[in-house]
């Protein structure tokens, strides 16, 4: 708390102390219907261990920015938090800071605000898409509204407004600013009901007839949010041959619950194409955020026909954090052990070189290797990618090699992604006042052949927006276009 006082009256010296109305450790699950204010003193201190976690364990936070960028950043956040805020208006402080840093793995989710707060607070997930400078239902709980509608208002808020605060919240990666819009069409609804007081949720809408009506909506309590079985995707990997023999597999995820059997799975979907002599395939990597590179490796070692090796440096920060570091005690061990053998042989020796180094070390390592599956299969036909804006990480990492290797045409909307790979393996924080948790990554992951950083996003070959009548008719405009049709 010294240090964060010296930093705050550095900035901030006509500061005057009077009777404090605000407090240092808001209780999330009454902050936010009490609309409880933060101490100035208690905000700076959160922002100072903000700082300097982003220091001690970011690998290269001035990659997509510059240090005098992140430095006034850092500055105009302190200034903010310098007179009492609410917890959304802080909350609002720490976002703006942790994404201008434009990396998409360093994150601050006002969904994890919402999930700690009351546990009863009536609410309505939904989701709005921006189309033309209008927004439209395009999900809601229940289907309470019809989808398609024009949404004019909710409990006040215009849906303009609510749109561009969602897009405040937004992680970003790069200059990837195209597919802000598709994420914040999903963060609609978690920003509303954050902010959102009242019990009673209405809706103004246009009909088809032109007409303006109001309906109240339905509410479900914070609890459920996360056990509605029909809102969020439950299979992670699926697939389906449409009438015309092409084999489409989408995978929501490549970071399954185990490895183990998602590689079996990817076995038999290949065993499938080729014993039904599929001459065309689709991968659909909509929504799909990420996770293991070994996954999307392995979906690689299939449509790898060029048989080119992954070479990818990856750049490491020494830290408490580090994904050495966070190894179980065991695992650790068997690490340490296996390295001692062989040193000073093979990858496994230059990981033990960094994990032996002291803290703050920065190093990179190149792993070089071509990707096996364990049928030692190839898929040789035609390939097909569908992309979307929240196809990142490990998503937009398969993206890249899928462009680079020239293996089909993608299919889509930008990716939250460059061709010259991403960060991740994020840490998780807790700012000790607020109790905001805060992702910050410990890695980065480049392809050996982009000596230089690319910061916009990876732009499809066939741009496909979804239209209103898309979602009236709940179709899917890019298998329309490719004339995919499901049984």
């Amino acid at each position: 708390m010294v240090r964060a006082l010296f930093v705050f009256l550095g900035l901030s010296f006509n500061f005057v102390f009077s009777a404090q109305t605000c407090t240092d450790f808001p209780i999330l699950s009454k902050a936010i219907e009490n609309k409880t204010k933060m101490c100035p003193l208690a905000m700076v201190n959160d922002l100072v261990q903000l700082h300097e976690s982003i220091q001690e364990i970011h690998p290269s936070p001035f990659l997509y920015i510059s240090d005098t960028i992140y430095y006034e950043a850092y500055k105009k956040a302190l200034f903010a938090a310098s007179t009492e805020k609410t917890v959304l208006e802080f909350a609002e402080i720490v976002s703006e800071f942790t994404h201008g840093i434009k990396d998409s793995h360093t994150n601050f989710n006002p969904r994890d605000i919402l999930l700690r707060s009351n546990r009863k607070k009536p609410i309505v997930p939904f989701y709005l898409k921006e189309i033309d400078g209008k927004y439209y239902l395009e999900k809601i709980v229940n289907e309470s509204l019809p989808l398609g509608s024009e949404i004019l208002d909710i409990n006040g808020f215009k849906s303009d407004s609510l749109f561009s605060l969602s897009k405040n919240y937004c992680f970003r990666e790069g200059d990837a600013l195209v597919p802000l819009s598709e994420i914040a069409s999903k963060m609609t609804g978690i920003v509303f009901n954050l902010y959102n007081r009242d019990s009673k949720i209405n809706f103004k809408y246009v009909i088809q007839s032109g007409d303006t009506v109001v309906k109240s909506c339905k509410t479900i309590p914070v609890k459920k949010m996360m056990r509605l079985s029909n809102w969020y995707e439950s299979d992670e990997l699926a697939h389906f041959f449409d009438k015309n023999n092409v084999a489409v597999l989408t995978i929501k995820s490549f970071e399954p619950r185990n490895l183990a059997k998602y590689k079996k799975q990817i076995d038999f979907i290949f065993q499938e194409i080729e014993r039904r002599n599929c001459k065309n395939i689709v991968i659909d990597l909509r929504d799909n955020r990420g996770g293991l590179i070994l996954a999307q490796e392995y979906l690689i070692s299939y449509l790898n026909v060029k048989k080119r090796n992954q070479q990818m440096n990856y750049l490491y920060k020494r830290s408490k954090f580090d994904r050495f570091s966070l190894l179980p005690f065991y695992q650790r061990w068997q690490f340490q052990k296996r390295a001692r053998i062989v040193y000073p042989r093979g990858i496994i020796s230059k990981e033990y070189d960094f994990f032996q180094s002291p803290l703050g070390s920065v190093k990179t390592i190149l792993y070089d290797y071509l990707p096996k599956n364990q049928l030692n299969k190839m898929y040789q036909g035609e390939c097909k990618l569908v992309i979307n804006g929240f196809s990142m990480s490990a998503s937009a990492m398969f993206a890249s090699w899928f462009r680079d290797t020239n293996r089909g045409e993608i299919v889509g909307t930008p990716c939250m992604g460059s061709m010259s790979g991403t960060f991740g393996n994020s840490a998780t924080i807790r700012l000790s006042n607020s109790q905001f948790s805060i992702m910050i990554s410990t890695l980065k992951f480049t392809p050996t052949h982009f000596d230089k950083i690319q910061l916009q996003p990876i732009q499809p070959d066939v741009l496909i927006q979804k239209q209103v009548s898309d979602i009236i008719q709940k179709s899917d405009p890019v298998f329309k276009y490719l004339g995919v049709i499901k049984p």
